[in-house]
């Protein structure tokens, strides 16, 4: 096996014996839509584990028109099964109904991992971050973060956004490890909350991605798209680029409430370190994500929340709490995994 590929394979057996916790004999479903590339080395991980795999494809259910018929399919297809897992390739587009899966399995008792927009390469570096350890460096940035009560943060690009915190909100750690009849996602390793004051300038020159917007945003390094921002609603977008704030616009008007943040999140994956111009890799690099729209009500207290979301990540962003910085330059600062990574 080139070397390559033997990384790629543990990135899967991660996937497999430390997200999800697949012990010999379960069954797992592996929902798959694009998926051509990654879907064997995803299986092989799930046999070697002694699994009893069965992968259904989602194309055919496109045709489904009713919501509530995909839900009944879903849940029908996880019957007497243990544990869940949706696939997709790094060349297919968003998954529009990847809401409505997640909430069709609630109160299944299954165990559900999202793997959404995944290449060998991520699974090679991003998704071979030890969950134990990614826990472990949110505690100390969650402990640091329920302490303070405003961050600043500044782009060479022009960002220059300040964030309130507050306790009446919790501090949430994600690290990819979901318990029976739950969700998670990879590739992950962040903490995030919900701030009732967003404001001010926000440059998005890496990402701009939602449920009804982006692309590859190959082109926002040159053409960034700038949010302006107010008490956490977005007030104003601008960019030369028609299209996108075009785009963005539609996005917008798909949900009342689909301007609102819905929470900021830092990334904690000690392994994403280079751009891959993958969604799902990009993501979490480090720097504050500003999410609108969704807001993961349940674990972050949000007061509001909407069926579409939009995320949207500048480069080389310095982030500091009360002073004290986090991110610098667009890295973590080493004092926030000192004593935690074995390298």
């Amino acid at each position: 096996m080139e070397p390559q590929d033997e990384l790629a394979h543990r990135g899967a057996q991660n996937l497999v014996n430390n997200h999800l916790r697949v012990r010999e004999g379960e069954c797992v479903v592996v929902f798959h839509r694009h998926a051509d590339a990654v879907l064997p080395i995803i299986r092989a991980a799930l046999e070697e584990a002694k699994a009893r795999v069965e992968c259904v494809s989602l194309a055919p259910w496109n045709a489904i028109v009713d919501d509530r018929e995909f839900a009944r399919l879903v849940a029908e297809r996880v019957r007497n099964v243990q544990a869940s897992m949706y696939l997709s390739s790094v060349d297919g587009p968003a998954y529009p109904r990847s809401r409505l899966l997640v909430d069709a399995l609630n109160n299944t008792g299954v165990r559900h991992l999202q793997v959404p927009g995944v290449s060998a390469r991520m699974l090679a570096t991003s998704l071979r971050a030890d969950p134990t350890l990614i826990e472990q460096v949110n505690q100390r940035l969650v402990e640091r973060l329920e302490a303070g009560r405003l961050l600043t943060v500044t782009s060479p690009a022009g960002t220059d956004v300040t964030v309130a915190l507050s306790r009446n909100f919790p501090v949430v750690g994600y690290c990819g490890i979901p318990m029976p009849g739950a969700w998670d996602s990879v590739p992950t390793g962040a903490v995030s909350f919900y701030s009732p004051n967003v404001s001010g300038t926000y440059v998005a020159d890496r990402i701009a991605r939602g449920s009804y917007l982006g692309g590859t945003n190959s082109q926002l390094h040159k053409t960034p798209l700038t949010l302006r921002l107010s008490s956490s609603m977005l007030q104003k977008s601008e960019c030369e680029d028609a299209a996108l704030v075009e785009e963005l616009a539609t996005h917008l008007a798909k949900d009342e409430q689909s301007g609102r943040v819905g929470f900021v999140s830092f990334s904690t994956n000690y392994l994403t370190k280079n751009e891959l111009r993958v969604f799902a890799n990009d993501a979490l690099l480090p720097g504050l994500r500003l999410m609108l729209g969704y807001s993961d009500q349940t674990k972050t207290k949000a007061p509001h929340t909407a069926a579409v979301w939009a995320t949207f990540l500048g480069r080389r962003q310095t982030v500091a709490i009360d002073g004290q910085v986090l991110v610098r330059d667009g890295r973590l600062d080493s004092k926030w995994t000192a004593g935690i990574l074995p390298f």
